[in-house]
């Protein structure tokens, strides 16, 4: 079973990400239809992952 990186504090979480795609000056973010919230794009770690091969 694969584990994402990443902790919870409450009623507020993190994950860490190894990736965000930049093009032109803008930077690109989805938003969670459920939640008010923005994330990045891919690229989630997860545990013993390096960053590069999440990329």
């Amino acid at each position: 079973m694969e584990y994402n990186c990443g902790f919870t504090d409450g009623d507020k979480w993190f994950r860490y990400r190894a990736a965000i795609i930049v093009e032109e000056g803008s930077v690109l973010f989805a938003r969670n239809e459920l939640d008010d919230y923005f994330y990045s794009i891919g690229g989630a770690v997860h545990m013993g992952e390096t960053a590069e091969d999440a990329v």
